[in-house]
């Protein structure tokens, strides 16, 4: 629960301290006088949106700080643990607005982020304001308050686990089908990649060798004229290469024998004649092993076209045309055992569906009862609510199957004898909706887990007669834990445990708002001037 709030220069409050009671707080005060001021502090230590409009005028910033106990909120422990964030029986948190728009938040004096901060205020305090009953115009809440009441969070988590499941399956089933439709349509076409590629019998590194083949037996005329040109230039018996040089060799090794420093040259000419007689040997070699067979050519040249005919069709080299024939060969053996996959999915998705439908129907029958349970207690705390002959009608319609059930719930409210029973989305009134809400709100007390409510003026709309009794409810809820709020009425700022004056006053040629708690003989003063009497003693 909130224990303490410290403001400063926050809207018009230039300094104020709050320490709140444990039971109901009450606070008044003239229209205008700042009530509202409290409530947006309070939203703003919770995480709501910072605006430099709530800066007091003509001062730099605003500074708020709540104090919290949470000694019985282990959900707060978790969360703040898991951030690292030091923690005792106490949070503190505090937010500060700058005219620059630095705008920080703090927790137990270690910064955050807003969001974190808004996951944390959401354990700490239920906010009721002057338009939370507008929540009761839609089915949607309607439909959570059924859950709540009936504690069938669990049972729904459980049917939205296996619808999810079930939709999952049915988009897996679809899938497998399409393939098998796809299939159908192109197993021939894949069966005759698989027997083009395999009628060419493709290896690694044979379309290089084919094509220096090719190459040579394209030019295999050429390659012989020069070959023959070669060669008889390097015979024994041709005078300008290998007769010259072994002439220069004799007369060599003639001046060795004069003088044997010649002999290094002279094994140098040794050397070429020997390197020219192996090249006339290999070349000699090559000309006889030259091969000028037009069918070798031409089936080089079949061989090399039908592999460029793959490379365009499955990839451009020959890994790439192997990657493709493995892909080829996984599809149609997945396709092969398609029939098998499609049946046993199909078999997954049915009996899920049934569960689903199980789940459904077991959540709609809790849920009936836990709408027959709560109308008869929401009309018992209506008819205390200065609607003595009110009846809430809690109706379930079927509708399409959505991740929150079969079910359309939809609250009727009989707010006079009589008359027919209307829509609450659609027929109720201001006045009737504030005290459907306060009396949903006592329904639920023991299923709502923040240990504070805050109640924003939830008496507007009524008149005097009802505001006496949603005091006396919102004094039955304090019994059980904190309860703020915000009235006009002296009716209900009678049951209060502890009692807040909002004033306004002139300071030096300002307005400031004052937070005063009031002392026993204060408080029948300010409910005196509530009820048009004398104003508050001071």
């Amino acid at each position: 629960m909130i224990k303490h709030l410290s403001l400063t220069n926050f809207v018009l409050v230039e300094k104020a301290e709050i320490s709140f009671g444990n039971h109901l707080n009450i606070v008044t005060g003239e229209t205008g006088a700042g009530k509202t001021a409290i409530i947006e502090a309070i939203g703003l230590a919770l995480g709501a949106r910072a605006e430099t409009s709530l800066i007091r005028q003509h001062t730099e910033r605003a500074i708020v700080e709540a104090v919290f106990d949470i000694s019985s909120l282990p959900r707060v422990h978790l969360l703040l643990n898991e951030a690292g964030l030091s923690m005792d029986e106490e949070l503190i948190i505090r937010r500060e607005l700058s005219l620059e728009g630095k705008n920080r938040a703090y927790i137990n004096c270690q910064l955050v982020p807003l969001p974190f901060l808004q996951k944390v205020g959401q354990e700490l305090i239920d906010f009721i304001g002057q338009h939370a009953n507008q929540l009761l115009r839609t089915s949607e809440y309607q439909r959570h308050l059924i859950d709540l009441f009936g504690s069938l969070q669990e049972d729904l988590i459980l049917f939205q686990a296996s619808l999810k499941k079930e939709q999952e399956l049915k988009a897996r089933l679809d899938e497998l089908k399409g393939k098998e439709t796809h299939f159908a349509q192109s197993e021939d076409l894949l069966r005759h990649q698989l027997q083009e590629i395999d009628a060419i019998g493709l290896k690694e590194g044979e379309e290089e060798e084919l094509f220096q083949q090719y190459q040579r037996l394209a030019h295999s005329q050429e390659i012989g004229e020069k070959l023959k040109e070669i060669l008889d230039t390097l015979s024994d018996n041709h005078p300008s290469v290998m007769g010259q040089l072994n002439r220069v060799r004799k007369v060599a090794e003639s001046l060795t024998q004069l003088d044997p420093a010649l002999l290094e040259p002279c094994s140098f000419i040794e050397q070429t004649l020997i390197s020219l007689q192996e090249a006339h040997a290999q070349f000699d070699s090559y000309q006889a092993n030259l091969e000028q067979d037009p069918r070798v050519f031409q089936h080089l040249e079949t061989r090399l076209s039908a592999i460029s005919r793959l490379k365009k069709k499955y990839g451009a080299t020959v890994t790439a045309i192997h990657a493709h024939k493995q892909k080829t060969l996984s599809e149609l053996s997945e396709f092969e055992n398609l029939n098998e996959h499609v049946q046993e999915c199909e078999k997954q998705w049915q009996a899920t569906e049934k569960k689903t439908t199980y789940l459904a129907q077991q959540l709609t029958t809790k849920r009936r009862a836990s709408a027959a349970t709560l109308q008869t207690i929401l009309s018992a705390h209506l008819q205390s609510l200065n609607m003595s002959k009110a009846e809430v009608l809690i109706e379930l319609r079927p509708q399409s199957r959505n991740r929150e059930g079969d079910d359309l719930v939809l609250f009727w409210l009989k707010a006079n004898p009589g008359e027919q029973p209307a829509l609450v989305k659609e027929h109720s009134s201001g006045g009737e909706l504030s005290r459907l809400f306060l009396a949903i709100k006592i329904a639920l007390a023991d299923k709502n887990l923040t240990p504070t409510m805050i109640f924003d003026e939830i008496d507007a709309n009524v008149g005097g007669k009802t505001a006496t009794s949603i005091g006396e409810k919102l004094a039955e809820l304090g019994k059980t834990r904190q309860v703020i709020c915000i009235t006009h009425f002296p009716q209900v700022a009678s049951k209060a445990d502890t009692h807040f004056s909002v004033q306004k006053q002139e300071v030096d040629g300002r307005t400031c708002t004052h937070i005063k708690l009031l002392t026993k003989k204060e408080r029948e003063a300010e409910i005196l001037r509530m009820l048009g009497g004398v104003q508050l003693v001071k």
